[in-house]
């Protein structure tokens, strides 16, 4: 049985175009992916594409010794049989892609031994948690079968589709050591990626023959390790985690207790990127928060598309007349959305909510048909509203298109708290409930830069007396983390929007986000020992502060 392995490579990468001939370890990505493929004797063939775009591709892995082979480009299905035309149907071919560099002769050993021991025609690597050693075999008749038989575009532009669907799929994790990161991200996909291999491959002494399981731990050590999941929140379709970063931090100075103003670029860029280390998957923006998109979409063009995703919100839709029809609502919607495209540098977004719950039936319904539009064309994998208040909440819930609300909720208002709104959200598991103000702008943090609003009669004085009592006797560190772990405690809550002003801020909060929310019963002390804020002081927008 001969054993051939199929390098798939092309210069016209979308994300980092160029990228199997960026320099690693002192050669093209390819050629070091090749060379480790065949370190411990097997056969490698580079299938490349016969567009001129890839000529120097070819060139420089030949040079390199090793063999390539071109046909199609939008056909890599048909580029693979072509390669192996001259083998048999039970000969096997290993499917690689040129911009992963972990695998070596060893990991492709075991994984061929493990589907011959189990008498299947194909296997894959499935190893969720790690990112960049992805590798296939498949019996060359099958693939020659899959060829033959599959006409879908997708089929034949990922290669193994069809064969996925016609086999048992077997899949393979291989084991890894003690010591050895489970969670790393080690392919080579944007700028980002490429700097981390670029410094973990200059640890190694000799790139092609280090084994496998050395090369993750140098990716892990060189900033590819990948944060732990966060526990907490509820299972949902965009796979939002309990912590969305908020960004309104990083477009304008928001919130009474904020001393530093915004963040200049680099320091959004870091808060950004220190936040995707710290376990968030989404980060909160809006086209009313200043420049906030326009930061992230930096950021997301720089390499952080691959790690966190994109809420943000439609432009408040005040100017729209309450007569206005169907079509300027949806002209409005479709202008703030691409502007909000534009400025993330993206074609699409987690989450799309209106900015208030008013404008989702303005223009006689036309806002909400455009939204539920956007997401059936893939522009956000589900749609909804920021909210204000409970009769909002529970208008959104009765409308099933609704799949994503927003609202304030912390230690003083207990507005969301009561039976009828909790049956409401228990009637609605598939919907996203994301929590802001969780320190409500900073007055809860117990911090002296807080200013309170001069039109509340609440007793100052007394609530912090409470908040330093629950501290003390629910084992809490401080009032934020106090405030935090209640919020987190409702079995309601998906996820918390913390922003953030500076890079330490982000750690102090991914610190936070690992200790244990309050229980059920520490939840009902809360409610015993402090007094529910008044109307005026659970909401911000009717502040008045000097």
């Amino acid at each position: 049985m001969r054993v051939r392995v199929v390098i798939q490579s092309r210069l016209s990468s979308s994300r980092l175009p160029g990228k199997a001939m960026l320099t690693l370890a002192g050669m093209p990505a390819v050629v070091l992916a090749a060379r480790r493929a065949g370190n411990s004797g097997l056969e490698v063939v580079v299938a490349t594409s016969d567009q001129s775009d890839d000529d120097v591709l070819a060139a420089a892995v030949s040079g390199a010794g090793i063999p390539v082979f071109r046909g199609s480009l939008h056909d890599p299905l048909d580029r693979f049989v072509r390669a192996t035309d001259d083998l048999a149907d039970d000969d096997l071919v290993v499917r690689l892609t040129g911009d992963n560099a972990v695998p070596d002769g060893e990991f492709l050993g075991e994984l061929i031994d493990t589907m011959t021991a189990a008498g299947e025609g194909y296997i894959r690597v499935t190893m969720a948690d790690i990112y960049g050693v992805g590798a296939e075999v498949i019996r060359v008749g099958l693939l020659r079968a899959a060829a033959a038989d599959a006409t879908d575009p997708y089929d034949r532009e990922h290669v193994t589709p069809w064969i996925r669907r016609h086999t048992d799929d077997l899949d393979f994790v291989p084991t890894l050591a003690p010591g050895d990161p489970a969670r790393v991200r080690c392919t080579i996909d944007t700028l980002q990626d490429y700097i981390v291999a670029a410094t973990a491959l200059g640890t190694v002494d000799d790139a092609v023959s280090a084994p496998w399981r050395s090369l993750l731990r140098a990716w892990a050590a060189a900033g590819g390790r990948l944060p732990e999941p966060l526990a907490g929140g509820r299972d949902n379709a965009i796979g939002q985690g309990p912590w969305v970063l908020g960004a309104v931090q990083i477009g304008v100075a928001y919130g009474v207790a904020n001393r530093t103003g915004r963040p200049d670029p680099v320091g959004a860029a870091r808060i950004l990127a220190i936040a995707a280390a710290s376990g968030v998957t989404h980060v909160d923006t809006a086209r009313a928060y200043g420049d906030s998109e326009s930061r992230i979409g930096s950021s997301l063009a720089h390499g952080l598309s691959e790690r966190i995703g994109v809420v943000t919100k439609i432009r408040p839709l005040d100017d729209l007349p309450v007569d206005a029809g169907a079509a300027a609502a949806r002209d409005a919607v479709a202008a703030s959305v691409q502007e909000s495209l534009r400025l993330l540098r993206s074609s699409s977004v987690g989450a799309l909510l209106v900015h208030r719950w008013a404008d989702w039936s303005r223009g006689q319904g036309g806002v909400a048909d455009a939204m539920v539009r956007l997401r059936e064309d893939g522009v956000a994998r589900v749609v909804g509203v920021s909210l204000s208040t409970p009769q909002e909440l529970l208008e959104a819930l009765a409308d099933d298109r609704v799949g994503y609300v927003q609202l304030p909720f912390n230690l003083l208002d207990r507005r969301w708290v009561g039976p009828r709104i909790r049956q409401a959200l228990r009637d609605r598991p598939d919907v996203v409930v994301t929590v802001r103000s969780v320190f409500l702008q900073g007055l809860l943090v117990g911090s002296a830069d807080a200013r309170w609003p001069d039109n509340v009669e609440d007793d100052r004085a007394r609530l912090e007396e409470a908040l330093a009592a629950l501290v003390a006797e629910l084992g809490r560190e401080s009032q934020i983390d106090l405030a935090l772990a209640y919020v987190r405690g409702q079995d309601f809550v998906t996820s918390v929007v913390l922003g953030a002003e500076s890079p330490d801020q982000v750690l102090e909060h991914a610190r936070l986000m690992q200790r244990e929310p309050l229980t059920p019963a520490q939840i009902e002390r809360v409610h015993e020992v402090l007094p529910a804020g008044s109307a005026t002081l659970v909401d911000p927008s009717s502040w008045k502060v000097a």
